[in-house]
């Protein structure tokens, strides 16, 4: 599956774009911690974290620190990076929808007030005003902490709901992916559907089955792997919740051992890679791609794969859309399911 001449040169100055807004947001440093890193089975955060290990290499920085949501100490970050910068983790969870990584966030802000906090690029939702004050009241009050966010809605956003941090526009991490050369199109007329049940749902996609485009045989699922990728990512996962027991008995009594760094850094580097390789394997047999998650949309970019994107509750995807992604020939947005139907038969007419 390969890019036009046209999207892969659009692809290339986003790139370029990214390196730029990184750069300056990290200055001089050579010494990065990453934190928050996915170990879970969404798709996405695995291809903004494969994104953000390409940017890094890109940017010749080095990599002295990752822990995940549950693995963070800060006693360990200094040890491992005395002085450098911090980055978060980017996504869709700055706000109140997803508040343990908001509150995880915040408590960073807190503990780590002489180093550089870089937040990665997120996109912003609050629906409690008083719960955007508090991260506005925490997170503005660090000396150097530096926002991006990937859309101009979320742009608009912090600046009404986060007067005390200045936020900076940066196209999202997951673009800096590359696919592994060498994948072919599906033959015949196969049409995957990626959509998503959880409190973001809004399309109603879900609900779709397999005769919902005349022609088509369509399988509807969601990010997952299977068989033997399935084994793999499960042992990997078993082994991490591991290393979340230690670390829970170690704040207590300090003499306890944990997993070193490069342990840590390979456990999480092999979940993400699995949850990768299994939606490589999903696409494979797509002809065409109808999706409500941003990141399932974002790969079939990647892969040069026609498909139409439908939007979450809070317009994360059609604000991502609007901005950018959807100048890439191979990608359509939907605003119901009946117009999504109706491009996806434009797609597959002879």
């Amino acid at each position: 599956m390969l890019l036009s001449d046209i999207d892969s040169e659009y692809l290339r100055g986003l790139r370029d774009s990214t390196g730029v807004t990184l750069r300056e947001a990290i200055g001089d440093m050579i010494d990065v911690a990453l934190l928050d890193a996915p170990n879970q089975t969404n798709v996405g955060d695995s291809l903004i974290w494969a994104g953000e290990m390409a940017y890094l290499r890109r940017l010749g920085l080095r990599l002295r620190y990752v822990s995940d949501l549950n693995t963070y100490d800060p006693a360990e970050l200094r040890r491992a990076m005395p002085s450098g910068v911090v980055l978060l983790h980017g996504g869709g969870n700055f706000g109140d929808l997803w508040t343990g990584h908001q509150n995880h966030r915040e408590q960073i802000a807190k503990d780590l007030p002489d180093y550089r906090i870089v937040q990665l690029p997120q996109s912003i939702y609050f629906q409690s005003p008083e719960r955007a004050a508090l991260a506005n009241a925490i997170i503005g009050t660090h000396p150097d902490f530096h926002l991006l966010l990937r859309d101009s809605l979320s742009i608009e956003r912090a600046k009404n709901v986060l007067p005390n941090l200045t936020p900076i526009f940066c196209y999202d991490m997951a673009l800096g992916f590359e696919p592994p050369a060498g994948l072919q199109p599906a033959p015949g007329q196969s049409l995957l559907i990626i959509a998503r049940q959880d409190k973001e749902a809004m399309s109603g996609l879900h609900t779709v089955g397999a005769g919902w485009v005349p022609g088509l045989d369509a399988t509807n699922t969601d990010w997952h792997s299977e068989g033997w990728l399935a084994v793999r990512w499960r042992f990997a996962r078993t082994a991490m919740k591991l290393h979340h027991r230690l670390v829970r008995y170690r704040r207590r009594i300090r003499l306890i051992p944990v997993y070193p760094q490069w342990a840590v850094q390979r456990l999480i580097v092999s979940l993400n890679d699995i949850n990768i390789e299994g939606a490589l394997r999903l696409y494979a047999t797509a002809r065409v791609v109808v999706v409500d998650r941003l990141h399932a949309h974002v790969l079939a970019i990647l892969l040069g794969i026609d498909h139409v994107a439908l939007d979450n509750n809070y317009r994360k995807i059609g604000a991502v859309f609007e901005d950018y992604t959807g100048k890439f020939t191979t990608a359509k947005y939907a605003t119901d399911l009946d117009i999504a139907r109706g491009y996806v038969e434009e797609l597959v007419a002879p």
